[in-house]
């Protein structure tokens, strides 16, 4: 379940679903952004439409997905802990969001030159490894200040891709705001 630290800084009340959180939408203050682990949101997302469609807002199911608001390639790059595999699915926020909107989020966060411009070089290429490398570094406080740098450039894309829209702006520098916290 979504840890409530993550959505620190947002009115963000439970959605009457167990873990389901919801916050008015930063740029149409009529909506809502809901906010769930990934799980928690594929397991409820029928009885999610069906809250929708009884209180006015009928929606196709399949033209909505669940976005990590942090990819989980991004992550493991600061996974300080090296617990990715679990995090992924079960504690990183995600956002239920429009098809289109969610492909357009990930050809900005997905292309080499977003890499290039946000990410470290030299980490290696599979999620478990750079989650052990990061894991690793974190144990080496000599190492503390290049890790913080890392998570600082994240920060900086996250910003970026999410201009204009501060619940999710929010949400991703409350996950940057823990990955540094587990540096102590």
């Amino acid at each position: 379940m979504l840890a409530r630290k993550l959505l620190r800084g947002l009115d963000a009340d439970d959605f009457d679903i167990m873990g389901i959180f919801g916050a008015r939408h930063g740029r149409d203050p009529d909506a809502w952004r809901l906010i769930c682990t990934y799980n928690d949101g594929k397991r409820h997302k029928a009885r999610l439409f069906e809250r929708l469609a009884r209180a006015g807002q009928p929606e196709e199911r399949r033209t909505w997905e669940f976005h990590h608001i942090v990819e989980g390639q991004h992550y493991a790059d600061i996974d300080f802990e090296g617990r990715l595999a679990e995090m992924y699915a079960d504690e990183l926020p995600c956002v239920l969001i429009a098809k289109e909107e969610h492909l357009a989020y990930n050809r900005v966060l997905h292309i080499r030159e977003t890499d290039e411009l946000f990410r470290d070089r030299g980490l290696p290429a599979d999620l478990r490894e750079r989650s052990r490398a990061a894991h690793a570094a974190a144990s080496d406080r000599n190492r503390h200040p290049e890790l913080r740098a890392r998570v600082s450039k994240l920060r900086q894309l996250y910003g970026t891709v999410y201009m204009g829209d501060p619940v999710l702006q929010r949400v991703a520098d409350n996950v940057f705001d823990d990955a540094v916290e587990r540096l102590r």
